[in-house]
């Protein structure tokens, strides 16, 4: 029996050096290492770094460095425009579909299909192609589409817009051989909407699968060993509370900022690292209010990220609390680096499918405001013995987290939605 070839399409994937979305980079690589013909096809702007990775006016690129084909399909740099981002994803999707065939002809026939739902239109082309091929195709679903533009603001509630990606979610659902839910509650989500059989409609939850964010450990181990065991900004004495991560208005990093303001008299150290449009308002906040014990290096080298989580004495995680979302498990890709580097974890994310409660890796819960949140913190950190204890059981519970586990599981959906043609 021939080796398969598995087609992953995630507009959105980057290499492990440039940004966090690499997920399907390492899915690749472990599949690889199986015995696999994986090919990954991502947008040629990356979209964690900005970098264009075509030059010239070439309508794809192939790095094969890695020891499979990473193919970049060109599209226009957007900026920071919807529009533009917009128009960048129908290029990617309809410059994938019209190369198809010459990249069928170059890595052969696909025999499974998986389109990431970083953008709804992804599992429609995989779905697409799979028939066109006759191959088994994957909805991998990591954004609840268009769920969470309703609950942001971004689109309105019930209007046209999200009436029609409601009936495209659906039908890629229906359509799939196999849904893979990057969060736990999946099929929960498909039973809320009505989607599955047992309320009338065609998916049989059978077909759902969960396989969560996660982190490859070799490279993150790695790493460390290479950059040293702290970062430059972490203190020799005392304790260093850290977070990772972007500085967007859904992360709310100002509510972390208010609760270190709460501390500013104790012996703790807060470092903020990332980018993003808040980063100049919290660094004038910072400035203004005189907090000595917060700082806001900027983003730093993904390489560094191991150095930086395992100075810290404690690590945090903060988003905007949409209970909406929640209830169907998060999964965040930072929790997942947090947790490789034993440390304890603090979070205000709390849903049924937590993480950190499960396996005992620090504290997830409700808090009525910074306050309480720093609070929280001071607890923690007085606590040797619980800290000794979280972060122990972090650095176990990444194991089963790992990208290899994860691509375990992965190869026994394929090898089941591919078993009648063997």
């Amino acid at each position: 029996m021939s080796a398969k070839t598995v087609w992953t399409i995630m507009m959105d994937n980057c290499l492990p050096e440039h940004g966090p979305h690499n997920r399907h980079f390492w899915f690749a690589k472990h599949l690889k290492d199986q015995g696999y013909n994986p090919v990954v096809f991502v947008a040629s702007r990356e979209r964690g770094s900005a970098i264009q990775m075509i030059e010239d006016d070439a309508p794809f690129k192939v790095d094969d460095s890695y020891g499979f084909p990473f193919v970049y399909i060109r599209i226009k740099d957007y900026g920071e425009s919807m529009k533009k981002r917009i128009l960048a994803i129908l290029e990617f999707h309809k410059r994938l579909n019209k190369y198809a065939d010459t990249f069928a002809e170059m890595y052969g026939k696909p025999d499974v299909i998986l389109g990431s739902n970083g953008y709804p239109l992804s599992p429609w082309l995989a779905n697409r192609l799979a028939r066109k091929y006759h191959a088994a195709s994957i909805c991998e679903v990591c954004d609840l589409w268009p769920l969470s533009l309703e609950v942001y603001g971004v689109i309105g509630r019930g209007g046209a817009i999200a009436k029609a990606m409601y009936v495209l979610e659906r039908k890629n659902y229906e359509d799939a051989d196999a849904i893979v839910f990057s969060m736990e509650g999946g099929s929960r989500y498909i039973a809320d909407h009505g989607w599955d059989v047992a309320h009338g409609g065609k998916i049989d939850l059978s077909k759902v699968h969960h396989i969560n964010n996660g982190v490859d450990l070799e490279s993150c181990d790695a790493n460390l060993a290479r950059r040293g065991a702290g970062a430059p900004e972490i203190a020799s004495d005392g304790a260093t509370v850290v977070y990772a991560g972007s500085m967007q208005k859904i992360n709310n990093v100002e509510y972390l900022v208010d609760a270190a303001a709460c501390l500013r008299d104790e012996p703790i150290q807060f470092i903020f690292y990332g980018d993003g449009e808040d980063a100049t308002f919290l660094r004038k906040k910072v400035s203004e209010e005189g907090l000595t014990n917060v700082s806001l290096p900027g983003a730093i080298d993904k390489r560094d990220i191991p150095a930086a989580l395992r100075g810290a004495t404690l690590l945090l995680m903060y988003s905007l609390p949409e209970d909406e979302i929640a209830k169907y498990g998060m999964s965040q890709n930072k929790l997942f680096d947090y947790l490789a580097s034993g440390r304890p974890v603090l979070s205000n994310l709390p849903s049924d499918f937590s993480v950190i409660n499960r396996y005992d890796c620090g504290i997830e819960e409700s808090f009525s405001g910074p306050e309480d949140f720093a609070r929280r913190i001071a607890q923690m950190l007085s606590d040797e013995d619980s800290l000794k204890r979280w972060g122990e059981n972090s650095r176990s519970t990444a194991e089963l987290y790992s990208f290899v586990s994860h691509t375990n599981h992965l190869i026994e959906i394929i090898e089941d939605i591919t078993k009648e043609e063997q």
